[in-house]
């Protein structure tokens, strides 16, 4: 197993999210790698969208993989919520 599937394996332990900073939401992931690779994407989006704006150094808004702050249960239903499907 090399180093970096041995991190990934220790990292999947903990329930994962996307954390935005600015309207402070998070949004359940099911791993620590599609954390990161949607908080890339959105930090993309939202480059793109806040360079319209005169005063872009005065917004914080940005997204980052963090542990889910909430319980077990509360991950897995907002999973499933964003599946489109009801637990």
């Amino acid at each position: 197993m090399s180093k970096q599937d041995s991190i990934s394996r220790n990292a999947n332990l903990a329930k994962w999210c996307v954390h935005i900073l600015g309207p402070d939401e998070v949004h359940a992931m099911p791993t620590y790698e599609e954390a990161v690779k949607e908080s890339d994407k959105l930090n993309g989006y939202l480059a793109e969208r806040l360079t319209n704006h005169a005063h872009i150094e005065d917004i914080l808004c940005f997204a980052h993989a963090a542990p889910w702050p909430h319980s077990d249960e509360s991950h897995a239903e907002d999973l499933l919520a964003a599946l489109g499907e009801q637990p």
